[in-house]
């Protein structure tokens, strides 16, 4: 089948827990690694390095909470994935509290999931639709949640692809997501590194200190748009001031 537009790949993992109690994290976020096609293999290639370096077996996939727990491997593939050109990455950060407690979608687990898909798809074909040189279609890939139902996902997209007043390029969805097992796709556990990036830097360990380390290394690959990342490779649902209260939060933002 012929195509006229080239492609862009998007693989897209979750960081966090959708829960709202004492024990819940504070934040539920989603992370969207894009590749152009043509650049894919460079990805797959970063991440199969990682794990031959990392000695992760052949039957397991890539985790950064199983395989990537120390700092000296935290850096290794930081700069590993930093280092492979044409990645974008966007992320999706939703602190909880800030969402009002009468809010549906924070009392629905289901429906919080689908209003975070639903973002980070739209964030995805933004950035396809502006993508250097010209849009491009997209294949989008989210990991899939063990016992959760993707059909419901599913059909709140196909809710957002009828809105009629929507602006969003839906016309570059070459077909809609899939949900896979990570094990599945190499870009999947790259998602998985990218997501856990993030966590080690918003996440205080047991002394109040921050790994943010990682997530500058690949501060470079954040899709901008005109410039920015706040608002599009960044977006940030939360009390105002939240990001720029954490001490390595840079001046010009990420």
């Amino acid at each position: 089948m012929y195509f006229e537009r080239p492609l862009v790949r998007a693989y897209v993992d979750e960081t966090g827990d959708r829960g709202t109690s004492g024990k819940a994290s504070r934040y539920f976020a989603m992370v969207a690694v894009m590749v152009a096609d043509e650049d894919d293999a460079a990805l797959r290639s970063a991440i199969g390095t990682c794990r031959q370096r990392l000695s992760v077996p052949v039957n397991k996939p890539l985790h950064w909470t199983e395989h990537v727990k120390r700092f000296p491997r935290r850096q290794f593939v930081a700069a590993q994935l930093a280092a492979v050109e044409g990645v974008v990455v966007g992320y999706l950060v939703i602190e909880k509290a800030a969402l009002a407690a009468a809010d549906p979608v924070r009392a629905n687990q289901v429906a919080f999931y689908n209003y975070a898909s639903g973002l980070t798809l739209t964030g995805i074909l933004h950035a396809a639709a502006t993508w250097p040189g010209g849009a491009r279609d997209v294949v989008v890939n989210f990991g899939h949640v063990r016992g959760f139902p993707h059909q419901e996902t599913l059909v709140y997209f196909e809710k957002l692809r009828s809105d009629a007043e929507a602006q969003t390029r839906w016309d570059l969805l070459r077909s809609m997501p899939r949900f896979l097992a990570a094990g599945q796709l190499d870009g999947l556990q790259a998602a998985d590194q990218y997501a856990g990036m993030l966590r080690a830097a918003l996440e205080p360990d047991e002394f109040g200190g921050f790994e943010h380390h990682h997530l500058l290394a690949v501060r470079h690959q954040i899709h901008r748009f005109e410039g920015e990342a706040w608002g599009h490779g960044l977006r940030v649902i939360a009390a105002p001031g939240t990001m720029e209260q954490y001490p390595w939060w840079p001046l010009d933002g990420l």
